[in-house]
């Protein structure tokens, strides 16, 4: 049975570097993996040196436009307009090949489905909350972008709870922002300095410029939430380690990239799907609204009944433990670690030791299921709470809880030890990268740079690299610029690529098919497309894997260093091919014409059914055009020569000029009937030139030609004297006719 091709999903986003637009990709990520689909992320900008982003869509969007391999695009819309602007983003989806399917995440673009966090309620159950709990009543709100769809439907969610409320809307009240640390203490300042109206509370349109509002706040001597309450959106990783810890309402930004990734595989399906589709938010009362956490404040309330039954702590303690570890291991696991606890609690007289021993195996059967220990401390709150009301089942309850104490620190100890453990893999992925890349950066030539990455990425984990680099560097705003890839150096595994001036084949990357030796369908893929930069040139794009082991920035990283190699194999290039480059006619200098003959020879010997053709050129009349015209002239009419010669040649033919007005070609032919047709050739476009009549004289000149017996150094060094000489013997001919000014 033929094996079916699997789907393959483009992904456009600004950057990886950002908690909400990672957890999206994790959920694609994750539903590619589920349902076996190819995944190629376009990353919309390039981090600079100096922390600014430099577009590239131009360069994501043609790559897509141009694609055969691609079955459907999500686009983070809502993101890539914080970059760009709404117009911009719609002018870059109307580009989208019209047989794509599409999906828009974070905004609604005619005639695409989107994936929207409901917005309005989100906000909505934020001011809610404020006024319900808090008794907040004049609360001010900052926005987000103008235009920008989420910070509009925001807007509405808080205008539309404060009249739920019977609280009359000011428009006072309302401060700019930018979704920004900086709008948000811009904000503060504005209320305090400038309004000067009073307020009890401040909702941000996210959590980052909540924190510059809490930032603000604590520099005006403002305490937060006693003074003022403050709220934010998204729950930003940083909300809940923030001081104070951040209230706000959290988008499952997982779930969103997960459904996104569903409503483009059921559009492609052709089955039926919603215009929107909304995902509601989660409101997470914390420490900046006057709240304590969910962990701390909502253990369910037990029953102050003494049961009938003296298991019932087994009871309560298994239905608990179950809801906390049902998604990590199996029922019959919970009930025997239930059962066990239970039992150990029950034993007279009770044993500290011997529970905690208990415990501490427990603890280390978990870890073969999960690295997380988090669900450990709900766990151990609701053990402790189901002693202290079922106390009457067991005799030593004072003891038992005090032993708790000690089972949680010993779960906050794994803790600490698995985040150090896990800081200390990250921090000692993060120097293999930067030895790896100082490595790549050192590197001034793409064969050396071709055999470094297929030898050291590996180390990293990273099989599969292609770096693909244009013809000319093009400037990354260029819309009409020429984005063909005629290099391309890289590996898969063990396949490695350096194809270089591939004239006649361009590699498009957006069709992996055309690279020959690469089985893209050999395993799921998900790769990280990535545009090389430096400054404001685009050279070429990487692509690399992904990995959720390898830091985002290590790839960044990676960008960076590969793309300073590659400017540096160009400079260094422009200077090598001056050194062997005639500076008026462009051919190769004598050094370059030996270098590049001997070059070729040493392939050629191995190959019998090939010879070698030598042909020696003079230009006749040079002096007679310098005496009569000028040098000038004579300059003109020798790069004219040089033009004429290179136009009748081929491509692979090796032509350099010798000084003055000699010229060597050093051609490849299967027999001495195809080297006279060389020089026929030459004959004859100099018959066509001059028949335009130019110049007021004739661009001629002699010709000696030379069959190499075997194709050696020292064959070629004699070629040339004998060449000399042919030439030299149809010279002293044109003379003796008269045919001849020199």
């Amino acid at each position: 049975m033929e094996n079916k091709k699997r789907l393959h999903f483009g992904v456009v986003f600004p950057t990886l570097d950002n908690t909400c637009q990672y957890d999206v990709w994790c959920g694609i990520e994750k539903y590619a993996e589920v349902n076996d689909i190819h995944l190629t992320a376009f990353f919309g900008t390039y981090q600079t040196t100096n922390y600014n982003f430099v577009m590239h869509y131009e360069t994501c969007f043609e790559t897509i436009k141009n694609s055969k391999s691609l079955d459907g695009l999500i686009m983070l819309s809502g993101f890539i307009a914080q970059n760009i602007g709404i117009k911009n983003v719609e002018k870059y989806a109307a580009k989208i090949p019209a047989h794509l399917p599409v999906v828009s995440i974070s905004h609604s673009i005619p005639g695409i489905p989107s994936v929207l966090v409901d917005n309005i309620n989100g906000i909505y159950n934020v001011v809610e909350h404020l006024i319900q709990f808090h008794n907040k009543k004049k609360i001010a709100f900052v926005k987000g972008p103008d235009g920008h769809q989420e910070a509009e439907e925001r807007l509405t969610g808080y205008k539309k709870a404060l009249a739920a409320n019977g609280i009359t809307f000011d428009e006072q009240y309302v401060l700019p922002g930018y979704f920004s640390p900086e709008s948000g203490q811009d904000a503060v300042i504005e209320l305090l300095e400038k309004r000067k109206i009073p307020f009890d509370a401040i909702v941000a349109s996210d959590d980052e410029t909540a924190m510059g509002v809490l930032i603000e706040l604590k520099n005006k001597n403002i305490t937060v939430p006693s003074d003022i309450a403050v709220t934010g959106f998204d729950d930003d990783r940083f909300s809940a380690t923030f001081i104070p810890s951040i209230s706000t309402s959290r988008q499952d930004f997982f779930e969103i990239g997960f459904i996104s990734a569903d409503t483009l595989f059921k559009k492609i399906k052709g089955e039926q799907i919603n215009e929107v589709t909304y995902v509601p938010p989660i409101f997470v009362a914390r420490q900046s609204c006057g709240c304590l956490e969910k962990k701390f404040s909502d253990i369910d309330p037990v029953s102050d009944k003494t049961p009938e039954k003296q298991d019932f702590l087994f009871s309560f303690l298994h239905q608990k433990f179950i809801s906390i570890f049902d998604n990590i291991v199996s029922q019959q696991q919970i009930k025997d670690w239930a059962a066990a606890l239970v039992e150990k609690v029950k034993e007279e007289p009770f044993s500290k030791n011997k529970f905690l021993y208990l415990l501490n195996d427990i603890l280390v059967d978990y870890n073969y299921h999960s690295n997380d220990f988090n669900p450990w401390h709900e766990a151990l709150i609701v053990f402790a709470n189901g002693i202290e009301h079922h106390h009457s089942e067991i005799k030593y309850a004072h003891s038992i809880l005090s032993t708790l104490a000690f089972a949680t620190s010993l779960v906050h100890d794994i803790r600490s030890k698995e985040g150090k453990a896990k800081e200390f893999v990250i921090n000692n992925t993060r120097l293999l990268i930067r030895r790896v890349g100082s490595n790549l950066v050192l590197l001034y030539d793409i064969d050396s740079l071709a055999d470094e990455m297929s030898r050291s990425l590996p180390e990293l984990s990273i099989h599969t690299a292609l770096v693909g680099l244009y013809h000319d560097p093009v400037r990354n705003d260029d819309a009409d610029a020429d984005r063909t890839i005629d290099t391309l150096i890289g590996f898969d595994r063990d396949n490695k690529f350096n194809m270089q001036h591939n004239r006649w084949n361009p590699i498009l990357f957006s069709d992996y098919s055309t690279i020959s030796r690469f089985d893209f369908e050999r395993e799921r893929r998900s790769f990280l497309f990535m545009p090389l930069f430096i400054k404001d040139e685009e050279v070429g794009i990487a692509l690399f894997p992904y990995d959720s082991r390898i830091p985002v920035d290590g790839y960044e990283s990676l960008r960076i260093n590969i793309s300073t190699a590659v400017k540096g194999a160009e400079l260094i290039s422009k200077i090598q091919t001056l050194s062997i480059t005639d500076e008026l006619t462009g051919l190769l200098n004598r050094r370059g014409l030996f270098q590049f003959v001997y070059s070729r020879m040493a392939h050629l010997h191995r190959n019998n059914d090939i010879m070698s053709v030598v042909l020696f050129m003079d230009m006749d009349g040079l002096k007679f055009i310098n005496d009569t015209y000028g040098h000038n002239e004579g300059d003109i009419a020798i790069y004219t020569f040089a033009k004429i010669i290179k136009e009748a040649l081929r491509e692979e033919d090796i032509i350099g000029r010798m000084g003055g007005d000699e010229f060597v070609v050093f051609s490849s032919v299967r027999s001495k009937e195809s080297g006279n047709n060389v020089v026929n050739r030459i004959r004859q476009k100099l018959d066509e030139y001059n028949n335009k009549n130019l110049h007021p004289y004739k661009i001629e000149g002699s010709i000696g030609c030379v069959v190499l017996e075997t194709a050696t150094k020292e064959c070629f060094d004699a070629s040339m004297l004998c060449a000399d000489s042919v030439l030299y013997e149809e010279k002293s001919e044109k003379k003796k006719k008269g045919l001849s000014r020199k």
